[in-house]
């Protein structure tokens, strides 16, 4: 019975173990995708630049207004903290 034992606390290890190097792989695979979507967001800015000048000068007043928007209505992370 005391192998049986062993044997399910050796399974437990294994799964957690798992988990652990899931949580690393998730934490680099979600960095990679951030930083495929930014380039590719920056490559497509500057094709509309080219080919229409005015409405990526309009996309960029549009984007700075909503984070001129998030800044003021978003929390800070101290105050988010505090409540």
């Amino acid at each position: 019975m005391e192998c049986f034992v062993q044997y399910l606390d050796d399974l437990e290890d294994l799964c957690y173990a798992f988990a652990l190097k899931w949580e690393r792989i998730r934490a680099k695979l979600r960095f990679t995708l951030f930083v495929a979507a930014a380039f590719s967001l920056q490559l497509a800015g500057v094709f509309l630049a080219l080919v229409n000048p005015p409405s990526a000068v309009a996309l960029v007043a549009v984007l700075v207004v909503w984070l001129l928007w998030h800044g003021a209505v978003s929390p800070t992370p101290a105050a988010a903290g505090n409540r």
